[in-house]
């Protein structure tokens, strides 16, 4: 013992000071009971982050090191909370804080108002902590966290995404400046499997090569994606003028060399360097129990040590900026563009909340009583505005941007911004206006714990800017700042030399109708040498060694029946409208939602087709008898839902819904009503409202997705169809079109009480919540509704593609589509849902996705889906998005994947899996009072009820093999389908 003690000095001090904080007050060296010894030993190695060989040396354990290890394993599987020593460290708002003897952080929130849980796993790294030659690698390493570990292998069938797939779950991660984010809404059931699986690929994973290797290009996909955006190009090179030493210089996806260069042996570094437990906080919120869910993260968590090194601090700063700083990109494009960051501090600095003042009293294009939409969408310098407040661990960027009007300078719009800031260095904002701000600031606190997913991902953030009392305090220090507080700010830190100015500037390219034939030759040429060259995209070379589906163990999503139908009040008023109620107590919030028939089917003859409807929608909110515009906005901010009364029309609907204080319920519904019922629809508003139009037209020429959805349905469907859309072009000229008498006569004819729905949900008492409805629309009369009547469209006789060239893009998307006669009341639909989800519902975990995204690394996303199924005849649809050398591998995958699988079938293990999923998605889907709601106003509007909606998982459990592939075979003709590829073509 003598040697050992001048050996380890240090080991013995703290064994010593650790087995006398758990009552033992001397090193058991003499105790019989060598079970007892080797657990105290193993406990103190966890918590002091010994290595087990030195502890087990100097206890003098008479028993060989490797039984002592084996039983230290079988201890760190099951041993208890109370014999694992764990500190409560605070509560704040019922926030509890934890802290296990490795350094994890533990948050719960105990949250009952529905049977779901949020895990949310946040290590403290990214792309700050990255450096040249390996940026992107946090983002990269998140992709790599779902690849598996040797307990959770997708390539045994038992991965990560294999098993959440089968518990409806909704998980995903996100990578930030700084940090790494991983989550689980899942029903509460499942708390334990997900902190099960979150411990695992803390310290566990895999890391293989060709995991890396696919993933790669996957990941180069998704920065492809982003570069076809002008916003996300002017975004990643303002961060990187404006911080020329500090790491928020490099952007979060990385360089794209980095990217495609960064060694497997790379990422296994940074993961081995800060994936640790005292580097990582864990969040539990929602229908748990403290304590039991605290047993369970120490039952799983508690067995990994704390890191054996220093986590590393990043100590780079930026110097102070010494004068304006300017770039600008000249690509092929629509509109300019303008983006302006001011340097501001952290988000601890005694600053950070009156600048988040400013950003509420700044505003954007829905915030329209805000200084932004007043001086630049009022006036029609730009179609888009915003401003945002990145209050980031290291000093940040606040940021202004604006999408500028056709035919108006770049300059205007600069210099407007410039002149409203000066105004507000030197004036105070009005104690009304920012007033305002802190009743929406306060709202929102409490809107965002409707959601019990929401709470959980402030609470992260606020884990990643400082810590989660930061979160706690946040909004009485708002409530602090001061007209002066906000004047001051704008004086200090939105000056000339601490500015950087991105603006991006569309150049023009023609290209002659023989310029695009040959281009799409060129394209289609090229890409056909390269897909016979390159034989690693066979299907069955791909799918050699991997397992025919997932068959993994883990417990189904309990199949039951609902409430909804016993806890509903339905009523019909008078005229028509049918009201729904049903209570969810202790939110301090209500969702409200309906639906109006007044989408674009219902259009006035002569109007089919066209824009008219949702014209009228979008100018709903610019208006009414009683309030004006402004008081409109002035109001919803005080709500805090600045864009909670905007409405959406799709071929049948006219749509809204947003959550609401319960006590802001009377004052939602009367501007609700007055806006449906009395719209102002001036002149004024209208040709501004065009002029957003024609820029929103114009992007959309731009945008590969869009064209080449617009051209898939110009082919599909013949111009009488509801699904038909016009050309871009065609839709501007109608727009122009289009009078102020036009739209108050489809006002008129398309907004009436007979047959529509409003659904109130959440804590509120229901007979005062009817009467509300009652006396604000019980005196509005209108004409019934016309039937639903869709022809069916034709299939197309064969298979047809179609290329849409769009200059200088970096991703194509594509689009393999055709009409079908699915509908929501068909007695086949559960088992057509089953069918497309087994395919492609999910990007990684169905067939096309493990194929063309997992194994070949083609695509970031992939997905099947039926469109609108209420009255039949909508696309079918496979899309995806790809580099353009990558087009015709990924389309030869596609339809290898779509023919095997028609051919043969769903299996039986993908149809458990996919009921599971259904079942699950279904409890997760109604965690909040507006989720709820919409689920009830749809079965309302399709004469479902909530019958349906009770008996949805007995539905999915009930449909069998044979059904699923009867389904495919009647709905799946990808012989048959169009083939849309836009994007720039490789010549």
């Amino acid at each position: 013992m003598d040697v050992e003690q001048g050996r380890y000095p240090v080991t013995l001090s703290l064994a010593l000071a650790y087995f006398t904080s758990i009552g033992e007050s001397r090193l058991p060296v003499v105790a019989n009971d060598n079970r007892r010894r080797v657990m105290l030993c193993a406990r103190a190695a966890k918590t002091l982050g010994l290595a087990v060989p030195i502890l087990y040396r100097y206890c003098s354990c008479q028993i060989s090191e490797p039984t002592a290890r084996k039983m230290i394993n079988t201890m760190n599987e099951t041993e208890p909370l109370n014999q694992v020593a764990i500190t409560k460290v605070s509560e704040d708002k019922n926030v509890v804080e934890y802290r296990l003897p490795n350094g994890l952080k533990v948050l719960l929130l105990e949250n009952h108002t529905a049977p779901v849980v949020t895990v949310l796993v946040l290590y403290k790294v990214g792309s700050r902590n990255e450096g040249v030659g390996y940026t992107g690698s946090t983002h990269f390493l998140e992709h790599m966290l779902f690849k598996g570990t040797k307990k959770h292998n997708p390539e045994k069938g038992n991965g990560i995404d294999d098993l959440l797939t089968q518990i409806g779950a909704y998980w995903n991660a996100t990578t930030w400046f700084d940090r790494t984010s991983y989550f689980e809404v899942v029903p509460a059931e499942y708390l334990e499997l997900c902190v099960e699986l979150e411990a695992d690929r803390m310290r566990n994973l895999l890391l293989r090569q060709i995991d890396h290797d696919s993933e790669m290009s996957v990941v180069r996909n998704e920065l492809e994606r982003g570069e076809n955006y002008p916003e996300e190009a002017l975004e990643k090179d303002l961060y990187a003028l404006a911080f020329r030493e500090h790491p928020y210089h490099h952007p979060t996806i990385g360089w794209r060399t980095d990217v495609e260069g960064v060694p497997m042996d790379r990422l296994r570094e940074f993961y081995n360097t800060f994936y640790w437990p005292n580097n990582a906080t864990v969040v539990l919120v929602g229908d748990f129990k403290c304590d039991e869910a605290l047993s369970v993260v120490a039952k799983h968590y508690g067995k990994i040590p704390a890191a054996p090194h220093p986590i590393p601090e990043v100590y780079t700063t930026e110097p102070p900026q010494e004068g304006e700083r300017r770039f600008e990109i000249n690509r092929a494009g629509d509109l300019a563009r303008i983006l302006i960051g001011y340097h501001v501090p952290e988000a601890t600095h005694k600053d950070n909340h009156a600048l988040a003042a400013l950003r509420h009293i700044l505003g954007s294009t829905y915030e329209r009583s805000s200084c932004l939409y007043k001086i630049l969408i009022d006036t029609s310098l730009a179609a888009e505005t915003f401003a945002r407040h990145d209050d980031l661990r290291d000093p940040g960027l606040f940021i202004i941007g604006a999408t500028v009007t056709e035919d108006v300078e770049v300059k205007q719009v600069e210099e407007a911004i410039y002149s409203e800031l000066e105004r507000l260095s030197r004036e105070l904002v009005t104690q009304e206006e920012l007033d305002r701000a802190k009743s929406s600031n306060r709202k929102g606190t409490i809107l965002a714990k409707a959601d019990p997913s929401s709470l959980a991902f402030m609470l992260g953030e606020a884990e990643s800017k400082a810590d989660w009392h930061w979160l706690m305090e946040y909004d009485d220090k708002f409530d602090q700042v001061t007209p002066e507080d906000v004047r001051r700010v704008v004086a200090t830190y939105f000056n000339k030399s601490n500015r950087t100015v991105g603006t991006f500037i569309p150049k023009e390219i023609e290209m002659s109708p023989e310029q695009m034939q040959a281009a799409m030759e060129a394209a289609e040429a090229q890409a056909e040498i390269e897909s016979v060259l390159d034989a690693k995209h066979d299907l069955a070379e791909l799918m050699a060694n991997k397992p025919a589906v997932a068959k993994a163990k883990v417990k189904k999503p309990k199949i039951h029946t609902s409430s909804f139908a016993s806890r509903l009040v339905k009523k019909v008023l008078p005229n028509g409208l049918t009201v729904l109620l049903m209570q969810n107590p202790g939110t301090e919030s209500v969702g409200v939602c309906g639906i109006l028939k007044a989408g674009k089917y219902f259009t006035t003859e002569g109007y089919k087709n066209s824009n008219l409807a949702e014209l009228v929608a979008d100018l709903l909110p610019k208006g009414s008898v009683r309030y004006s515009k402004m008081q409109i906005a002035q109001a919803l901010e005080s709500m805090g839902i600045a864009g909670g009364l905007e409405f959406s029309v799709d071929n049948y609907r006219l749509g809204f819904g947003t959550h609401v204080v319960s006590d802001d319920l009377p004052m939602y519904l009367d501007l609700l009503a007055d806006l449906i019922r009395n719209p102002e629809l001036s002149s004024e508003e209208l040709a501004k409202t065009k002029i957003e139009w024609r820029s929103r037209f114009t992007e959309a020429l731009n945008n590969t997705r869009s064209m080449a959805w617009n051209k898939m349905r110009r082919t599909i469907f013949d111009a009488n169809h509801p699904f038909y859309e016009k050309t871009f072009e065609e839709q501007m000229i109608d727009l122009e079109e289009v009078s102020l008498e036009t739209v108050r006569e489809a006002h008129k004819k398309l907004f009436t009480p007979k047959g529509m729905i409003i659904t109130v949900v959440g804590d509120t008492d229901l007979d005062e919540a009817f009467q509300h409805i009652s006396d604000k629309f019980g005196d509005w009369h209108g004409d019934e509704p016309p039937s639903v009547d869709v022809p069916q469209a034709s299939l197309p006789a064969k298979r047809t593609r179609i290329d849409v060239p769009i200059p200088e893009k970096k991703s194509t998307d594509i689009v393999i589509a055709h009409p079908t006669d699915l509908m929501r009341t068909g007695k086949d639909f559960y088992a057509a849902k089953l069918a497309n989800a087994a395919l492609g519902q999910d990007t990684i975990t169905s067939r096309l996705g493990n194929v063309v995204r997992d194994r070949a690394g083609l695509t970031y996303g992939i997905y099947s889906a039926f469109s609108d199924t209420a009255f039949g005849s909508a696309p079918w649809s496979v899309s995806l998005s790809v580099n353009p050398k990558n087009v015709e591998k990924s389309l030869d995958l596609v339809s290898q994947v779509l023919s095997d699988y028609i051919e043969n079938g769903i299996s039986t293990e993908e149809l458990s899996k996919e009921t599971g999923r259904a079942v699950g998605a279904f409890t997760v889907g109604l965690a909040s009072s507006l989720g709820i709601a919409r689920a009830l106003t749809e079965f309302e509007f399709l004469n479902l009820g909530p019958e349906e909606l009770d008996n949805m998982s007995k539905n999915y459990a009930a449909v069998t093999k044979p059904q699923v592939d009867a389904a495919m075979k009647k709905y799946f003709h990808p012989e048959k389908a169009v083939t849309v590829v836009s994007g720039t073509f490789d010549k």
